[in-house]
């Protein structure tokens, strides 16, 4: 007679019912659930008169191996548009004296630093249409539905000039995995060196006319643009901005801006500006703006004076004991006294 509490029994309806869902249990082999459908087959058994019948159900883990099809659904857009716009200043901008004066004997490397001023341009303002240069506006995170045609970063290389002891672009936006080359245009040396949060410092002295480049690579995203001073002469300052999406703008010298191929639907941006208040320097957190299917959509923003009131502190000297600390190179060109 055959025992009606026999485990081969109870294993062989279960068995069954694995086999036949074993292509949707979201990467898991049935195997691997013998030792605990043994287990439960002794707790019923254990003088037990009837045939039992176990079922076991198995919640997929978001995440992992053999996603349901709706994830792969969940990063198709329903298309894709434009957004542009311009950045505005309200009111009329201060007067910002040049950082070094033409002519200046006193400064460091005057032959070349000082055959020309160099601007403040922690605010630059067109004085035709009020525009803003240097505004970044970024998605607030990498959507996971990114235009094709836009998923992979840019080979083209993103160049980071140095020319008249300035850095030029004063700000760039660059995506992990696109090249980034530090240049030179000036006939003397300069020491390059980025302050990331989440990225190792590129802290390296750049040759005079160096028009090769040094790449200065970045291997995470950064929450915002960091900054970039040069070691020998302290008044050169400039943000690099490093990314995982290609959903980023700088304003232009008219305080323009153009981002293209966004997913249309909702979506957060953040506007930064190195004088906005704040560790962050945000002129807007989460910006809500609705992007519309094969159009331009249109946000112009406008920010009065009381916006840019922090100007950013000039690096201090202190850097170049740091670099001692950490085994880079030295060189002392003069003393000078910190307020």
């Amino acid at each position: 007679m055959t025992n009606p509490c026999s485990s081969q029994r109870t294993s062989q309806h279960v068995s069954q019912r694995s086999r036949g869902a074993e292509p949707a249990i979201f990467g898991f082999h049935c195997r691997r659930l013998l030792p605990l459908l043994g287990l439960a087959s002794v707790l019923l058994c254990a003088g037990c008169p009837e045939v039992q019948t176990v079922t076991v159900s198995i919640k997929g883990v978001e995440g992992a191996g053999g996603a349901a099809s709706g994830d792969a659904e969940s990063t198709t857009a329903a298309g894709y548009g434009n957004l542009v716009g311009t950045v505005t200043y309200d009111g009329t901008p201060p007067s910002l004296a040049p950082l070094v004066n033409a002519g200046d004997t006193s400064a460091k490397d005057a032959d070349v630093c000082a055959k020309m001023s160099v601007p403040d341009e922690s605010l630059v303002v067109n004085p035709t249409n009020k525009g803003l240069a240097n505004v970044v506006i970024f998605l607030d995170k990498r959507p996971a539905n990114i235009k094709p045609e836009l998923a992979k970063p840019p080979a083209e290389p993103v160049k980071f000039d140095q020319k008249g002891c300035r850095f030029l672009p004063h700000v760039l936006s660059v995506q992990i995995g696109q090249p980034l080359l530090v240049v030179s245009d000036d006939g003397i040396p300069h020491n390059t060196h980025t302050n990331p949060k989440r990225n190792d410092s590129f802290n390296k002295v750049i040759s005079a006319n160096e028009r090769t480049g040094v790449p200065c690579d970045y291997k995470k995203p950064e929450s915002a643009p960091l900054s970039v001073v040069c070691d020998y002469h302290p008044w050169m300052k400039a943000y690099h901005f490093p990314v995982d999406h290609p959903y980023v703008a700088v304003t232009d010298a008219d305080g323009k801006f153009k981002i293209e191929g966004l997913p249309a639907g909702k979506h957060t941006f953040n506007i930064w500006h190195e004088r906005a208040p704040g560790d962050a320097h945000l002129l807007e957190r989460k910006l809500p703006i609705t992007i519309e299917v094969d159009k331009d959509t249109t946000k112009d923003l406008t920010y009065g004076g009381a916006k840019f009131a922090v100007r950013p502190v000039p690096p201090r000297r202190w850097i170049a004991l740091e670099r001692l600390f950490s085994g880079g190179d030295l060189t002392v060109s003069r003393t000078e006294r910190q307020p």
